[in-house]
């Protein structure tokens, strides 16, 4: 049983409803630079790394050592995996934003507004879950710590690794997935066991990467919008500092485990806690 709002949640929430009851929508955009910056970076990694690989075999074949060649065969395969997982980067935010850096998502009465090419509006009919996760403090430590693990991580930054997300729920994935008509792009849809019917969809919407997070009432407005929306048609919703929850979540509702004993109230807090209506 959830808590009651306290009066400033109940105003926050009727401000949002009122936003939406004027007809008006919500958007979460990109950063056109970044977003510019982001689908570089990964084209130049990529290319590097390749090239980087295949100098390393021509070398060492040229050597003609076995001890080394098999060593550095290992690590530009490494190389080439890292390379690979680069252009999938690149691929998914393309997918994700329709090829142009505009909006991220929206919000409306309507629906959930994508820019994802063959889904577009989702109805709030078809919508089983919108969970957002904010990651954020514990990548930023790790971005800001010495040594190559902060190096590491924040070169991933720079190519598009992504801490905060808005991993949208729907009930068939597979044909979710034939709507896109570019094979490349299907993988925007990732797919869950269902026991009992097609398997999940679920769309993750970076939010973090390649958009404006100089504001950080951002996330508590997008899941202030997005609970207003679910709350009277029944949809969870929710904001957590992890992963976890989420994917405990759809561990549950895919009736592949039983989790008939444990509780279930124990999976964090909802979405409503915090956030206004304000967009300055």
């Amino acid at each position: 049983m959830s808590r009651a709002k306290t009066p400033e949640e109940e105003r926050r929430h009727q401000s949002w409803r009122d936003f939406f009851a004027r007809g008006e929508r919500y958007d979460v955009h990109y950063l056109p630079e970044r977003w510019n910056a982001i689908v570089r970076r990964n084209v130049v990694t990529a290319v590097v790394t390749i090239d980087a690989a295949v100098v390393l075999v021509a070398v060492l074949v040229w050597w003609g050592r076995l001890g080394p060649l098999v060593l550095g065969g290992v690590l530009a395969v490494v190389m080439a995996i890292y390379a690979l997982m680069a252009l999938r980067t690149r691929a998914m935010l393309m997918a994700q934003s329709g090829g142009v850096p505009g909006f991220t998502l929206g919000v409306s009465d309507e629906g959930l507004h994508t820019p994802v090419q063959g889904i577009g509006t989702i109805a709030w009919s078809e919508v089983l879950g919108v969970f957002l996760v904010d990651d954020h403090k514990k990548v930023d430590a790790l971005r800001a710590s010495r040594g190559l693990q902060g190096a590491a991580a924040r070169f991933a930054a720079k190519n598009g690794s992504n801490s905060v997300s808005a991993n949208v729920v729907l009930p068939d994935g597979k044909a979710l997935r034939r709507r896109i008509a570019r094979r490349s792009h299907r993988g925007v849809v990732q797919t869950w066991a269902h026991h009992d019917g097609p398997q999940f969809g679920v769309i993750s919407f970076a939010l973090e990467s390649a958009t404006d997070t100089s504001d950080p009432s951002a996330m508590p407005r997008l899941g202030l919008a997005l609970t207003v929306q679910c709350e009277g048609r029944g949809i969870p919703t929710r904001l957590d500092d992890d992963a976890t929850r989420f994917a405990e979540h759809m561990m549950r509702i895919s009736n592949v485990f039983d989790y008939s004993g444990v509780d279930a109230t124990a999976a964090g807090t909802g979405a409503d806690s915090t956030g206004g209506q304000s967009r300055t």
